[in-house]
């Protein structure tokens, strides 16, 4: 399962980081907002997983507003020492997140509690997208090829569920068959690129450790 998500991951991850625009988690950010960034790419594929409907998105974007600002407000706060300062930061995102958790419906609880319970997948997902979307905003996309890749995560997602679902299937039948369907896909979203920039992704992957299947 492992692999099979990392292919997964690895196939769509820059699709999925060129979609989100300004808010976008993924945008580049200074390496002292690295925890916060990864925080929000967190945040961002629960929201994805869960299928949120466009008013629990609101709902859920203004519990996360007030919550900043107040974190903000308290740190800022030369009325409290630093003990204070961590004690009520924490206390104010456990509100927040017991908020957002409560506009959620019986199966999308059941459904985050099944992604929390594997903190490692969740915080591997959360950097990958983080490097994919830097890698798609040094590629310098634009808005049409942000929208093709879009339609090819959505294609390629679409052709992998019922794969990885298949109990008919041998783990070694079923990981050929989504290597099929990724390899399709990477050539796919390499063609949406130009000349220089598949030249340019060449030259990221040379330069990053390990390996790089992106297109």
């Amino acid at each position: 399962m492992k692999t099979f998500l990392g292919l997964t991951l690895l196939a769509t991850g820059l699709c999925a980081a060129t979609l989100a625009g300004a808010q976008d988690p993924t945008a580049p950010f200074p390496p002292a907002q690295r925890p916060q960034a990864l925080q929000r790419a967190r945040l961002a594929i629960i929201g994805q997983k869960l299928e949120l409907t466009d008013a629990q998105k609101a709902q859920v974007k203004q519990i996360r507003a007030t919550a900043w600002e107040a974190a903000k407000a308290i740190r800022a706060s030369p009325a409290l020492t630093p003990e204070q300062k961590r004690e009520q930061v924490a206390a104010t995102w456990k509100n927040s997140r017991e908020q957002w958790r409560a506009l959620l419906t019986p199966e999308q609880q059941a459904r985050l509690a099944e992604i929390t319970s594997h903190p490692g997948q969740l915080n591997a997902q959360a950097a990958n997208r983080l490097r994919m979307g830097m890698i798609a905003n040094r590629l310098g996309l634009t808005p049409e090829q942000r929208a093709k890749l879009r339609e090819i995560q959505k294609k390629t997602a679409a052709a992998v569920k019922p794969i990885r679902t298949d109990a008919t299937l041998t783990p070694e039948k079923r990981h050929a068959e989504v290597r099929a369907v990724l390899d399709a896909s990477r050539s796919e979203a390499r063609a949406v690129l130009t000349p220089e920039q598949q030249a340019k992704l060449d030259e990221i992957r040379g330069r990053l450790p390990g390996p790089l299947s992106l297109l």
